[in-house]
């Protein structure tokens, strides 16, 4: 199992970047490899936002990302966030005492 991690900072219109993010999600959900995930906001600065999703695979968000689906809904993004994505693989997990 890998994790994306995606950090977007939003600097146009909320309304449309939340839009485009539905479409994203709902395309990922159908692809394989696709297991989970989140959509977090900062507190402390509303406009920080981070996407966690976990995949079974590199390869399988590599070919979801890539392909022209994908692009057809991402289209726009860019114009209303900065964008830092990358794929983590699990180190070490802590969980709380029992």
């Amino acid at each position: 199992m890998v994790t994306l991690v995606n950090k977007l900072t939003v600097t146009g219109d909320i309304d449309e970047f939340t839009r485009i993010l539905d479409r994203l999600t709902e395309y990922m959900r159908s692809q394989p490899g696709y297991l989970s995930s989140e959509l977090l906001r900062s507190v402390r600065n509303p406009a920080v936002w981070v996407e966690v999703a976990r995949w079974e695979t590199a390869e399988a968000h590599k070919a979801a990302v890539t392909s022209e689906n994908f692009r057809e809904r991402v289209a726009g993004l860019g114009a209303l966030a900065t964008v830092d994505p990358d794929i983590y693989e699990l180190v070490h997990e802590n969980a709380r005492a029992a």
